[in-house]
């Protein structure tokens, strides 16, 4: 019995340094439960805490201890009452840049922006090995953010949980980050993906650009410029795993012709299933769905601009309509001509 009460005494002591930090009074945050997040399309899911209103904008999620908070955290100087914002977020990197480079610049940067670095060490996000980043700073004459930023890298993807307190909440949110890195499940290794996983188009898009053309595609999918073929002026690629699922644009002279005329000519090409029209690149144009080989579906645009006949075809393996076509349809809806 007197083991027990000095059991429970020891937990009051805990619970009253938590809320009270050593003589130092600390904020509150209301916690009646758990929920778990998820993205299928990101392939990300944490829990959080109850109600707290998740926000998603691509591959980032951030977390608020309550609606009323959500401004202050897109400008500090904004009054209101204190709060917590945790962000979770994943992106393809598109430079070769290391963990180490990446939390060089990241701690340049917060001390160039007045925060002062109080820890740099070893973490891990999912069992992915990553570097914590723990910085304080004064937002304004009243107001101190404390915040805890881990980062880490696999498969040239950039994974973070950022979480961000002001003043005296940074203790008792601490343990909501705790619960969100300790629950945080990240998307596969493509060591470990099957065939199927590794073909379907990522949802973060990635920009190509040169001097004729900017378009976007996928960030597993690359864009290859082969050298063209006379009469050919300009022609790209744009393929992930699957060889028969791709993106092909290409440019010769239109020698005058109409957009009507071209149709007219080229249409003949082509096993025609169906045809549509669209815009793209504000251009009005039409395109045709046809089929030449089984299970692949086709679709080609053709565009007048300039003087310049752009046809954009894309390929797409016919069981997997239901990913590729979205994607591509995105990629084609991306394309400004120049």
């Amino acid at each position: 019995m007197k083991g027990r009460i000095s059991l429970l005494l020891l937990v009051f002591v805990l619970a009253v340094s938590v809320l009270f930090g050593c003589g130092k009074k600390q904020g509150t945050l209301q916690i009646s439960g758990w929920e778990l997040y998820q993205d299928p399309y990101y392939g990300i899911s944490f829990k959080h805490p109850q109600g707290w209103p998740v926000v998603p904008e691509g591959g980032r999620f951030s977390v608020f201890s309550s609606q009323d908070v959500i401004n202050r955290f897109y400008d500090f100087t904004v009054p209101g009452a204190d709060g917590v914002r945790i962000v979770v977020s994943t992106q393809k990197m598109d430079t070769l840049q290391t963990l180490e480079q990446y939390v060089a610049k990241l701690s340049g940067d917060l001390q160039g922006s007045g925060f002062d670095i109080t820890a740099t060490e070893p973490a891990t996000l999912a069992d992915v090995p990553g570097t914590l980043v723990h910085y304080r700073g004064a937002v304004d004459a009243r107001n101190v953010i404390e915040a805890i930023q881990v980062t880490a890298m696999r498969d040239s993807s950039l994974f973070v949980v950022k979480f961000e307190a002001f003043n005296k909440l940074f203790t008792p949110g601490k343990a909501v980050f705790d619960t969100v890195v300790a629950t945080l499940h990240l998307p596969k290794p493509k060591s470990e993906m099957t065939q199927e996983e590794l073909s379907v188009p990522a949802p973060d898009f990635i920009k190509f650009e040169n001097d004729r053309l900017s378009i976007q595609h996928p960030s597993n999918f690359e864009a290859a410029v082969p050298k063209p073929k006379a009469p050919t002026e300009f022609s790209m690629d744009i393929k992930g795993y699957r060889q028969d699922s791709y993106v092909h644009v290409d440019v010769r002279p239109a020698k005058g012709l109409a957009a009507e005329k071209v149709v007219e000519q080229n249409a003949k090409l082509y096993k025609e299933t169906s045809r549509g029209t669209a815009t793209v690149s504000g251009v009005n144009t039409t395109y045709i769905n046809y089929s030449q080989v089984r299970d692949i579906q086709s679709r080609v645009y053709f565009l007048v601009k300039n003087d310049k006949f752009y046809r954009v075809i894309f390929n797409y393996y016919a069981p997997m309509r239901n990913v590729y076509l979205p994607a591509f349809e995105k990629t084609v809806a991306s394309l400004v001509l120049k």
